[in-house]
């Protein structure tokens, strides 16, 4: 074939030179090298005698390490062969270099890297031992269309070198695009490449070294000093089927933005105990009901504020991807096609990670540790973002030059004291390896990681760490907003907004009576003053001389006019304060009306959630009638007439779709009708006997739903929709959970009771329960074991809310099922119950 299948081969597989470094650098810590020396010389020769090609244009790079290099052999049989490495065998048997460590490479294509850099290749390598050193060269502008691939040519010869020595160099000459390495793509080159190695200094096992026209260059990098003036950090894994996540909060994560008065309550309210009465209010569930955060734990580490750890099995989170295998069994036939299969989770292989959040403001730990905040920033900015590493080498795009893959800037809030992950305001690391984490391939391109259901199942736990790291921010950000409002509160002794609004008025017509007074005071003052002028004007003009008295008399005329500027000062305080009983009469219907539309979000909001899971139904109804359409259409077309018997059942499957619409959009109508806060009587046996027709029509089999009415006679006296709605958000909640688990366990049947007991209602499933970790906080808005990309975390926030309305309430029972987690919502619907 053309030798210029292989120069194109390579121009698609290398998309630019950062991917071709790494290539070759890659292929360096695969020769168990401790070190790398990647060297840009634009003016110079490349100085070694023995080279090949003595009339190369200047300039050169270098590529050299102290790996276990090749032998003639080793050049012959795989490193000429395009597309042949020893390495994918190597890694299929489970073998490791002697440093203990997994070949990244694997596809043989890694040497075509050069092309990108330069048009002729010279390599020197050589094995520990071996008395003679390779020697190989050839040019890849002659790999064009008109030479066959065997016809290139290739000079290979050795020579003689010490039993001690050992490595590869690659020299590049002939470069192309010069440009690309000097001024601003230079840095930009480095930076991009500091990118690329793992950035933690302390933890790297293997140093890349970088030269540029003979100077040193230093790559970026994050040392434990820049580390530790971190606001926050978080530690994750994923350790045989265990999720787990650390984190560490600094009280310097509350001093938040730059606004004035947050700073001063910071300093005032927070350092002075270091945060201690924040925390037990962080942490009360009575107190702070709504937003607090349950198990954590205050430290007492210096400058530090809470730790928390969070643990999950990998197979109860939602939304992740199994994979089909096949059961091994002793004496099985590899050709039978009845062999058993099995389904199970696709397991990404263990991996660990961390990310440290930063906020930019000056400390005396950032004064002490560094020249500049200016310099700290540089430090951190260079390394932003969360990236991906593989035996210490980064992949591309994952957070590389600000690529946001954790999709945290879908997080940002506007929240000034506090706020959750920013995408430039984070440094770290996921690190994941070649030995186990196999099933984590990347493209060709070195472009990320093929889609797969184990590459899937790496972003949703990766999700997962996000969403429960901006969950304890949001929640503490909110706790501490409605801290400082109970602090406000409780040092002026106001109890609730009416108050407040009292306290204003009265304020108002005080300053109104003061300001009256304010004028005669201002009156008295402007007579003294005279008087004291007049006095000191007689006393000059009779020539006294009693320094006592006029220095009294100097001192005096001062104050008096102090006085009288105070005065003003005053006057214009009392004249703003005068119109506050404006202000309270403009104010209290804007609370007022926001209240209700607080009251109407929730019950629309409800609305929305039952409306959104109708929609979806109606769809798969739709669905199928076109289908069905489409068959008898095609029936038409081909034969001009169609069976009778054919139109019957078409007739027939139409009737039934109309019948489930109709059924639909009945289960709607009531919560349409209940914004006008009607209250009917309901037939609690009609009523939830409505609700499982409804429900066995939606499940069509995938799920049992049983009711249980042990109270038959009793009525509720409340609006219908509302109760609908109560009910939807729960049931679809279960629903949810349900085929979730149903998805890792076809032989799953799962099923709903609802149990009606005067005055309770409680509904249940067979799932695996609530979360450990959420079960106290269940009920808080945003707070849900879904990913944050499907679930909102308010379905239960607004059933509390719809039923707080008409004096009803909601708790999660402590009864727990088999795999030890609560599971049962009981309703106390006591306030409703018709007597």
């Amino acid at each position: 074939m053309s030798a210029a299948v292989i120069r194109q081969l390579g121009e698609e597989l290398v998309t630019d030179e950062v991917t071709a470094i790494m290539e070759l650098i890659k292929n360096s810590y695969d020769a168990d090298a401790d070190w790398v020396k990647v060297e840009v010389n634009l003016f110079d020769s490349y100085p070694n005698e023995n080279k090949f090609y003595k009339d190369s244009s200047p300039g050169y790079i270098l590529i050299e390490d102290n790996g276990f290099g090749m032998s003639e052999k080793d050049i012959w049989d795989s490193w000429m062969k395009i597309s042949l490495s020893f390495k994918k065998k190597f890694k299929e048997q489970g073998k490791e270099t002697p440093k203990g460590r997994t070949p990244l490479g694997e596809k043989g294509v890694g040497r075509l890297s050069t092309q990108r850099l330069g048009a002729r290749l010279e390599m020197f390598t050589g094995q520990s031992d071996a008395l003679k050193k390779s020697h190989v060269a050839f040019d890849w502008d002659q790999f064009d269309d008109d030479t066959s691939l065997t016809s290139v040519p290739v000079h290979i010869d050795n020579f003689s070198k010490k039993p001690s020595e050992k490595g590869t160099t690659l020299v590049v000459t002939n470069l192309k695009e010069s440009n690309k390495w000097k001024g601003e793509a230079w840095d930009r080159f480095r930076g991009q490449i500091s990118q690329m190695i793992f950035p933690f200094k302390e933890k790297r096992l293997f140093e890349v070294y970088l030269k540029l026209n003979g100077l040193s260059v230093d790559l970026d990098e994050v040392n434990q000093k820049v580390r530790d003036n971190s606001v926050a950090r978080y530690s994750f894994s994923l350790t045989d089927n265990k999720i787990v996540l650390d984190g560490e909060i600094k009280l310097q994560k509350l001093s938040g933005g730059n606004k004035r008065d947050d700073l001063i309550f910071f300093e005032n309210k927070i350092l002075p105990d270091s945060g201690k009465d924040f925390f037990t209010f962080l942490t009360d569930p009575h107190e702070n009901k709504k937003f607090f955060v349950p198990n954590l734990k205050y430290s007492d580490a210096p400058a530090g504020f809470i730790n928390f750890k969070r643990e999950i099995a990998f197979s109860e989170l939602s939304k992740i991807a199994y994979v089909e295998k096949a059961i091994e069994e002793e004496n099985s036939d590899e050709t039978d096609e009845t062999v058993k299969r099995k389904i199970e989770i696709a397991d990404p292989g263990n991996f660990e990670g961390e990310i440290n959040d930063f906020n930019f403001k000056d400390s005396q730990e950032i004064e002490s540790a560094f020249d500049s905040l200016s310099e700290f920033k540089r430090l951190v900015q260079n390394q932003v973002g969360v990236r991906v590493f593989r035996d210490g080498f980064g992949i591309k795009p994952y957070g590389v030059g600000g690529q946001d893959w954790l999709k945290l800037s879908d997080n940002q809030t506007s929240g000034g004291s506090f706020y959750g992950l920013r995408p430039g305001n984070v440094v770290g690391y996921v690190v994941i390896s070649a030995k186990y984490n196999k099933n984590l391939k990347e493209k060709t391109d070195r472009e990320g990681f093929v889609d797969s259901p184990y590459s899937r199942n790496f972003f949703r736990i990766m999700e997962y760490f996000v969403d429960e790291i901006n969950t304890i921010l949001e929640s503490t950000r909110r706790s501490y907003s409605f801290y400082r409002t109970n602090l406000a509160q409780t040092s002026v002794g106001i109890q609730n907004i009416s108050d407040s609004f009292s306290r204003l008025r009265q304020t108002s017509e005080k300053a109104k009576k003061s300001s009256s007074r304010a004028i005669t005071v201002r009156y008295n003052l402007a007579n003294v003053s005279n008087q004291v002028k007049e006095i000191s004007s007689k006393r000059t003009e009779n020539g006294a001389q009693n320094p006592v008295i006029t220095s009294l008399l100097e001192t005096l005329t001062k104050v008096l006019e102090e006085a009288e500027l105070l005065l003003t000062e005053v006057e214009s305080i009392l004249n703003e304060a005068k119109i506050l009983d404006q202000h309270v009469e403009f104010l209290q219907p804007q609370i007022q009306n926001l209240e209700q539309q607080l009251t109407d979000f929730s019950e629309l909001a409800g609305l929305g959630l039952t409306a959104e899971a109708l929609s979806h139904e109606l769809t798969n109804i739709v669905d199928r009638l076109i289908e069905e359409t489409e068959k008898i259409s095609l029936k038409l077309r081909q034969k001009g007439d169609v069976d009778q018997g054919l139109v019957k059942i078409y007739i027939e499957k139409v009737r039934s779709a109309s019948r489930s619409f109709r059924k639909q959009l009945s289960h709607l109508a009531p919560s349409l009708r209940y914004v006008r806060e009607t209250k009917d009587s309901i037939v609690i046996t009609t009523f939830f006997n409505e609700i499982k027709d409804y429900y066995e029509e939606r499940f069509r089999g995938l799920i049992d739903i049983k009711v249980e009415i042990l109270a038959s006679s009793v009525n509720f006296r409340m609006n219908k929709g509302k109760l609908t709605q109560i009910i939807d958000n729960i049931v679809l909640n279960s629903e949810y959970w349900l085929l979730e688990k149903k998805k890792g366990d076809p032989q799953f049947s799962p099923q709903i009771i609802i149990e009606v007991q005067e005055p309770f209602i409680r509904i249940s499933d067979n799932g695996n329960g609530v979360e450990t970790n959420i079960q106290d906080q269940i009920f808080q808005p945003f707070v849900t074991g879904k990913p944050k990309s499907i679930g909102r975390g308010l379905g239960l926030f607004i059933v509390q809310q719809l039923l707080e309305s008409v004096g009803c309430d909601l708790i999660l029972l402590n009864k727990k099922n088999t795999f030890g987690k609560r599971y049962v919502f009981q309703l106390n619907m006591a306030a409703v119950i018709e007597r």
